[in-house]
């Protein structure tokens, strides 16, 4: 939850962080009923994608492994194991959007 938590901060300042707290219990359930791919450096979680079907309902990379290849590491092995991937991005999230922009199996 905490990468989850951050990576939602981070990325969507425009959106005040009560709704992401008020919202956090909601998302536990959910993570745990999605299908997750998860990247690991040792013992700590530095990414992770979860997916309910073929929508991606999180991705999220921590902070400091932004910028590096994780996040398109990791999409590109969805990408390969998936013929279709959905998802919605805030139109705010200028960075996130180009990012999927930039890869070419999301609808």
């Amino acid at each position: 939850m905490r990468l989850w938590w951050q990576g939602n901060l981070q990325a969507h300042q425009f959106i005040h962080a009560e709704y992401w707290k008020s919202n956090a219990p909601l998302v536990r359930p959910l993570i745990q009923q999605s299908t997750l791919w998860v990247v690991r450096e040792g013992a700590t979680v530095i990414a992770f994608c979860g997916l309910q079907q073929d929508f991606i309902a999180g991705f999220f990379v921590d902070e400091k492994h932004r910028g590096r290849g994780v996040g398109t590491a990791l999409m590109a092995k969805l990408q390969a194991t998936y013929s279709k991937l959905r998802l919605t991005v805030y139109q705010k999230n200028i960075r996130v959007a180009q990012f999927y922009k930039n890869l070419s199996s999301i609808c």
